[in-house]
């Protein structure tokens, strides 16, 4: 470095500057036709090796189909890995009695399990949340995918597609060894962006039908923690006190974090926020990514002065900021809030869950919950906490006794495209039904159905002639506990 280019310190200028590339809405360049070598022709081609992507995968894969999964990273597991979000909400109902979720959601915990690397949040049983190792994981979603017959392709980027009609004839991909081409009978979109539908040209939702999108947190792991140490929600309330330094505003977040698998003293901790983001825009993104690490600076300076964190230091940071929400397709059915908090049955039902509607502000601080037993609670950006009823009864009704929510087979069908099926957060539904079937569990679930749905897809024929009926079948005898309206 010379001294012409050097700064003057090493100390980061606040506020932080402008640091994307700027595109260039004018200009454009041909691109030559040229003929694309196949990689391969398969049943069922997946795209994203998430918790929806893996479990499409093994389900096809097990039902004796030839699959191909397509994955960006080097390994696999999406937000549960490349993320580090630790936590898999619980496969019970809101009875904490009645197990409603099972399949490869289960089975994956039972894998992590016998390495040691799970933890239920409630020491009395499993009714509760799980805890789990994220670098595990990754070992566990290998043999899953593996062990199923699964063909893989990592460090590559789905980058195209070629449409016929209402059908995708091929998939585009880059790689180290350039570009190439899939070819399947039918497509599974599990890339969280809807990424593989978008770019067919089929019009989607994003966030709240606005634009407005739940922001984005990028996760890390800080050790030297203390017991007794200050807990987050009073961590949150200290944050929120003082302006960040990269752009002079308030803190955002809502703050959550868990105690780490093999040491009491880790913690991951969802600590940052980044407003105003499209996941599925590159420049969004690119901002998101770098901004999340500026705020994480700034959090862990001020942790350190906090009772029973003195000590802490940092472990590691995610290697991508953890996305909740961007672009859902537009499906045969769009899931609603009133199904979820309600509680609908559907005839074509492949999925359950009983996890929260839970929106995280897309403006600024404060996170608001709506629970299926009528409540809902906010909590906003200094800690302080709100409740009421969402379903107009007074504070001390008695709870409502809906067990769980469904998703049907519809939703996972884009309602333009005849060939393809989306799985985990790119689902059809509304921006609130949204918020509770994003997470992982749940995730798990569409994609274990959607590779179900694409295994007993005839040749040529459409994923929405396919029988709801068989699809449940196949699930109920892979151990999903699902409820079937009569």
């Amino acid at each position: 470095m010379t001294a012409r280019n050097r700064p003057k310190d090493f100390e980061v200028v606040f506020p932080l500057r402008d640091f994307l590339a700027h595109p260039n809405g004018h200009k454009s360049v041909p691109e030559p036709a040229r003929e694309v070598p196949v990689l391969a022709e398969c049943d069922v081609a997946v795209f994203g090796g998430g918790p929806a992507g893996v479990c499409a995968a093994a389900a096809a894969g097990r039902a004796g189909k030839q699959v191909v999964l397509v994955e960006r990273y080097g390994f696999l597991g999406g937000m549960a890995t490349a993320a580090d979000v630790n936590v898999l909400h619980s496969l019970y109902g809101t009875d904490r009695k009645t197990r409603v979720i099972g399949g490869l959601a289960e089975e994956i915990i039972r894998r992590l399990q016998q390495r040691g690397a799970a933890r239920n949040t409630n020491p009395a049983g499993e009714s509760g949340g799980w805890i789990i190792c994220s670098e595990t994981a990754k070992f566990v979603l290998d043999d899953l995918v593996i062990g199923s017959g699964v063909r893989l392709l990592l460090h590559t980027w789905l980058a195209d597609v070629i449409r016929d009609g209402r059908r995708i004839a091929a998939a585009l991909v880059e790689g180290k060894s350039g570009r190439g081409a899939i070819l399947a009978n039918v497509y599974v979109d599990g890339t969280g962006d809807a990424d593989l539908i978008r770019r067919a040209g089929v019009q989607t939702q994003l966030g709240d039908g606005q634009g407005r999108c739940q922001p984005p947190s990028l996760c890390f792991r800080v050790g030297g923690c203390k017991a007794g140490a200050v807990g987050l929600r009073g961590v949150q309330a200290e944050l929120f006190k003082t302006p960040m330094d990269y752009n002079g505003q308030p803190y955002p977040t809502f703050l959550w974090g868990n105690p780490g698998i093999w040491d009491s003293r880790e913690h991951m901790l969802a600590g940052t926020r980044v407003l105003g983001v499209n996941l599925a825009d590159s420049t969004d993104l690119t901002r998101a990514e770098v901004e999340a690490r500026y705020q994480l600076r700034w959090v862990l300076e001020r942790l350190k002065a906090m009772p029973g964190w003195e000590d802490c230091y940092l472990v590691d940071v995610a290697a991508q900021i953890g996305g909740r929400e961007s672009h859902r397709i537009l499906a045969d059915h769009q899931l609603t809030r009133e199904e979820v908090l309600g509680g609908e049955s559907f005839p074509d039902a492949v999925a359950q869950g009983t996890y929260p509607i839970d929106i995280h502000n897309p403006e600024g601080p404060g996170i608001l919950f709506e629970h299926l037993d009528g409540t809902w609670n906010r909590i906003g950006g200094d800690g302080s906490s709100q409740q009421g009823r969402w379903d107009g009864q007074p504070a001390g009704a008695p709870p409502r006794g809906t067990l769980c929510y469904q998703v049907p087979y519809r939703s996972l069908v884009p309602r333009d495209l005849d060939n393809v099926l989306a799985a985990g957060r790119c689902a059809g539904a509304n921006h609130d039904a949204a918020g509770a079937i994003r997470v992982m569990v749940n995730c798990m679930q569409l994609g274990q159905a959607a590779g179900a749905a694409a295994a007993i897809t005839p040749p040529g024929a459409s994923v929405r002639q396919v029988d709801a009926g068989q699809v449940q079948e196949r699930l109920i005898e892979d151990d999903v506990p699902l409820r079937l309206a009569r």
